[in-house]
């Protein structure tokens, strides 16, 4: 069984992973955990996009701390990190569908605050379209 774990940074993310790790600890689950740069560049030039680099490393430092929390509570948990590009809660979607989890464990909240409310919810939008259980965090 793997499971993937969606983390945007914040501390409502961090909350997430680690939920997500004592989850994987206690049945012995694959992790894999995501971390969505949301960008409207086609991804064919996202390589040579100027405002790239930066995201990317952003993100790689993101997965870095979420894999510090996972094993300061396991390191029996086999943990994987992916970046992916795109609309947040489509690319959670396609990931987990095409990759074959069988579910993912998402926040609730995250860095969009107010934001994000009145637009609609990522966690929402990945409940209702996502192929497998999701396990929302409060």
């Amino acid at each position: 069984m793997k499971i993937i774990v969606c983390t945007d940074g914040s501390e409502y993310g961090d909350k997430t992973v680690e939920f997500a790790a004592r989850f994987a600890e206690k049945f012995r689950i694959d992790l894999t955990i995501l971390h969505v740069i949301e960008d409207l560049v086609p991804q064919a030039e996202l390589p040579t996009y100027p405002g790239f680099r930066p995201k990317k490393e952003e993100a790689e430092a993101i997965l870095s701390h979420a894999e510090k929390l996972i094993t300061d509570i396991s390191r029996e948990i086999k943990c994987n990190k992916k970046i992916a590009c795109g609309p947040i809660s489509s690319e959670i979607v396609r990931i987990a569908e095409v990759e074959g989890f069988d579910g993912i464990i998402i926040g609730t909240r995250g860095l969009r605050g107010l934001k994000r409310m009145l637009l609609g919810s990522v966690a929402e939008d990945v409940m209702r379209h996502a192929h497998c259980p999701v396990t929302l965090v409060r």
